[in-house]
């Protein structure tokens, strides 16, 4: 997914994983494409998506947050820009 998570609160974010599971088991991958960075995104940025789409800019442990109720472990990260970070999901042992 590229930019999808990032402006969907939670609710529809689980929707959104929950349809990336089924197609991604037994042994698939999820793979996320966000502006996501180890800090706070600005407020500026916050406060836009509050206003347009109700959700808000996520750290890379909020996006490990929200996988992990869907089994999913956040295996890797890669910056792919300055902006853009590619977080690599796989399901966790056992699931």
């Amino acid at each position: 997914m590229f930019d999808i998570l990032h402006n969907w609160h939670d609710e529809h974010a689980h929707r959104i994983l929950s349809r990336c599971v089924e197609a991604a088991q037994p042994a698939g991958r999820v793979l996320v494409i966000e502006a996501a960075g180890g800090l706070r995104a600005n407020s500026e940025s916050d406060l836009s998506m509050l206003v347009i789409f109700g959700s808000r800019e996520r750290r890379i442990n909020e996006f490990r947050t929200l996988a992990s109720p869907h089994g999913l472990v956040l295996d890797a990260v890669t910056d792919l820009t300055d902006e853009r970070c590619l977080l690599e999901f796989q399901f966790a042992a056992g699931q």
